[in-house]
């Protein structure tokens, strides 16, 4: 895609994340934490700060593709979707919701005895053990690296394909083979760019015969738009979400904006032209 072509696709995404805040503060969400009750309801505080997270990675994806990173912007993406289907996790059923996002919360204190573990380990100091050992106990804390190494949700490595199985009340007609190739497009291809492995590194080979010198990417993996869209999907399911989660009605000036940016969206271009497709998938309705 020519340069200028791109500066055209990153201004329609952006613009979209503009705006979409914008309508996000129009709503003047007050989380409910009243003293005493801290969390009668956790979704308020979980939900919100997962929707601010997927703004501000939404913003850095689009940074890292002005600055022409497009295949780091594609794996930075994958957390975006991650963020999302979280929120798709802890709200496809309300009466499970309250639960799910303590158990996301709960999560933090398995961090908390894996580090109290390494703290512990490399402190020589009997005072600074001391002290250690008292906040551990304040806080019910045992040393222990291995629940840190589970997933907060207690369905391992196949969470992502795990929450995009489930139905989901704000699905529509989005099928089964639909959330299969979202999945596809979305998360596996995207985790290869995370994990750096042989596709991530794809578009930096040297040339035989030619000595070597750092170079950009070439691009052949085409993860420009597909980032974009990934962005703009997203963002959009993640405010969906979240508003559900929350009961509130989603204005239909969001739904508006994502679908006219959408549609507005130049395709994914592909090397394999007879098998040319169009990338234009949607959200939750």
């Amino acid at each position: 895609m020519p340069r200028i072509d791109r500066a055209s696709e990153i201004r329609k995404v952006r613009a979209y994340v503009k705006n979409a805040e914008s309508e996000i503060g129009k709503l003047r969400i007050i989380p409910r934490v009243t003293r005493g009750y801290r969390h009668r309801y956790p979704f308020d505080l979980v939900g919100l700060a997962n929707l601010s997270k997927a703004f501000a990675l939404a913003k850095a994806c689009l940074k890292l593709l002005a600055s022409d990173h497009a295949d780091e912007a594609h794996g930075l993406s994958r957390s975006l979707v991650e963020c999302a289907m979280n929120l798709r996790y802890l709200t496809t059923d309300p009466v499970l919701q309250d639960g799910r996002t303590r158990d996301f919360a709960k999560f933090a204190m398995a961090d908390k005895a894996f580090w109290y573990h390494y703290a512990l380990e490399n402190t020589k100091n009997r005072k600074d053990k001391a002290e250690l050992h008292a906040y551990a106990k304040q806080l019910g804390i045992v040393a222990n690296t291995k629940p840190a190494r589970q997933h907060w949700a207690g369905k391992g490595s196949g969470f992502v394909w795990y929450v995009a199985m489930l139905d989901h009340p704000l699905d529509g007609p989005m099928t089964v083979k639909h959330r299969k190739n979202a999945y596809a497009v979305d998360y596996y291809q995207t985790s290869a760019f995370v994990h750096c492995s042989l596709p991530a590194i794809d578009s930096y080979y040297a040339d035989d015969g030619v000595p070597f010198c750092i170079s950009a990417s070439s691009g052949i993996h085409e993860t420009f738009q597909s980032t974009l869209f990934v962005i703009l999907v997203y963002i959009h399911s993640a405010i969906a979400y979240v508003l559900f989660g929350l009961n509130i009605d989603r204005p239909a000036r969001l739904n508006t904006l994502f679908q006219t940016t959408l549609n507005n969206m130049k395709p994914v271009p592909t090397r394999h032209k007879s098998a040319r497709t169009e990338k234009k998938a949607g959200g939750p309705l």
